[in-house]
């Protein structure tokens, strides 16, 4: 599989300056052979070349990283190099076509107005997220591969409920997001959920989150209501063993009464599982615990 994606890489870089090649080729014989775009106007294709082969450069030393480094590293150790290439390429890439329009970019640089304007322009949505996405690759919160949860105020959940409700309720996700770490990128990061949705959550909402690095395998929980005359004692052995016969099961699972009713008691199933729908996980111990507790009524109930 890795072998593949290095070939579509290459493919693609190959199809990129292919593509450059001839988009040179077009602007010399527009330009110096036909000459229909008027002098004036040269800077600016001068500027859009300069651009074109920096992006390409920039693109051609991000493979070459990938596929050396990437023998010796690993995703997430890896990603945070790349973007920070990634990064210096792109302010490269900026200075050159400021440059090829006569401005003095050492003078901008160093001088108090291009700080200023960083500053400035840092602190607006524009670039929240690119600087967000920078303060998370450098700090390194969580890295691709955890499993995060994650809290924001800016996507608050509230429920129409006074109490949580017990039959085949897992955990009630409000104020976040939960699932395992795709990718940070600039702008975005993505985040697959335990039931496969893709979510792209801001940078700059990031910066300002809470996190919770969990386990990398979904913790499913189940609360089941059995009446009190079926005593704990009898069905906990056959529900524990159940839960072990589950081929997805990781480690122990946890099993106790959560709470009591009049008639009722109230039993918590917790466990890791290895999945990628906890849905399914749930469904599976509720047909478990039907058939282990139904079984155990009294015939006149």
């Amino acid at each position: 599989m890795q072998t593949k994606n290095h070939k579509d890489r290459f493919l693609a870089l190959g199809s990129l300056i292919a593509l450059l090649i001839g988009l040179l080729i077009v602007v010399f014989v527009v330009t110096e052979i036909l000459k229909i775009i008027p002098a004036n106007y040269s800077k600016f294709i001068d500027a859009a070349i300069i651009a074109i082969i920096s992006y390409v450069v920039v693109r051609i030393v991000l493979t070459y990283i990938r596929r050396v480094l990437g023998k010796f590293l690993d995703q997430s150790t890896l990603h945070p190099i790349i973007f920070m290439v990634r990064m210096v390429g792109y302010f490269i890439i900026a200075l050159a076509v400021v440059a090829s329009f006569g401005i003095n970019v050492s003078s901008i640089i160093l001088g108090s107005t291009f700080l200023a304007a960083v500053i400035g322009l840092a602190s607006q949505s524009v670039l929240a997220n690119q600087f967000s996405g920078l303060l998370l690759i450098i700090t390194r919160p969580f890295k691709i591969g955890d499993r995060v949860w994650i809290h924001a105020w800016q996507f608050s959940i509230m429920y129409a409920v006074i109490a949580p409700k017990y039959f085949s309720s897992d955990f009630l996700y409000n104020n976040g997001f939960v699932g395992k770490v795709k990718d940070i990128s600039i702008n975005y990061t993505t985040l697959v959920t335990d039931g496969g949705e893709v979510v792209k959550i801001a940078n700059n909402v990031l910066t300002q989150s809470a996190y919770r690095i969990t386990s990398k395998t979904p913790v499913v929980q189940v609360r089941y209501e059995i009446p009190k005359y079926l005593r704990f004692e009898l069905v906990k052995d056959e529900i524990l063993a159940g839960l072990k016969q589950m081929a997805e099961l990781r480690g122990s699972p946890f099993l106790a009464i959560d709470e009591t009713t009049l008639n009722t008691y109230v039993i918590l199933v917790r466990g890791e599982f290895s999945t990628t729908d906890p849905s399914i996980i749930r469904g599976k111990i509720i047909e478990m615990l039907i058939s282990t507790v139904e079984t155990k009524r009294m015939p006149n109930n």
